[in-house]
């Protein structure tokens, strides 16, 4: 009962009545270049301090916007690297991933000593948890 002299909460105020778990969703567009070498290794997305349970799932797109150069996307699951996709100049490759650790992108154009540029498009959800 709530009187004048003291603190009402119309629900109960402890901790246990937080969410143990939460569904979040990540929509998230991220420019990148990468040297054109074709064995310099850019990181373009990471979840490397992320608990297994925890690691997203949804859709990811690799774009590149580059002319003249050809990128090998890999995506890694769980820490486990799938086989690279091979995305040519101005196009572009969409993956259904689960439990997305990483996404690295390796560049081998005209120019070794250039950077190409791409871009990173990702519609991501994932369950955090209440400690």
């Amino acid at each position: 009962m709530c009187n004048s002299s003291s603190f009402c909460c119309p629900v109960t105020c402890s901790s246990d009545f937080l969410p143990k778990k939460q569904l979040i969703g990540i929509k998230r567009c991220t420019p990148f270049q990468s040297l054109g070498d074709g064995t310099t290794v850019t990181t373009i997305y990471t979840s490397a301090t992320t608990p297994t349970q925890e690691l997203p799932s949804g859709i990811i797109s690799v774009v590149n916007t580059s002319i003249d150069c050809t990128m090998e996307v890999t995506v890694s699951e769980d820490g486990t690297a799938l086989p690279s996709y091979t995305v040519t100049p101005q196009s572009s490759i969409t993956i259904d991933v689960t439990r997305l650790s990483s996404v690295t992108v390796v560049c081998t154009g005209t120019d070794p000593s250039a950077y190409y540029s791409g871009s990173f498009e990702a519609n991501l959800q994932y369950t955090a948890y209440q400690s």
